[in-house]
């Protein structure tokens, strides 16, 4: 399950930065990904949303470093 979750995310990422030079894994920070950036961020967390049908809270968006750990929270909204 949490394989299949970042894989949508990086599509979702791919989008977003407009490029897909790279592979999501699970210690990725989103630093680390050419055009990642805020704007982008806003755009990613909202087609997140959108896909899983989830809504993040604040502390949701920030408490997360990695890939991975988005992908914590996202299973754990999805309960």
């Amino acid at each position: 399950m949490k394989n299949d979750i970042i894989n949508k995310i990086e599509n979702i990422v791919a989008t977003a930065v407009n490029h897909h030079d790279f592979t999501l894994m699970e210690t990725t920070k989103p630093d680390e990904i050419l055009g990642w950036d805020s704007l982008s961020n806003a755009m990613i967390i909202t087609s997140i949303e959108k896909e899983f049908g989830i809504k993040f809270k604040f502390s949701d968006m920030i408490a997360w470093k990695t890939i991975g750990e988005l992908a914590d929270i996202v299973i754990k909204k999805l309960g």
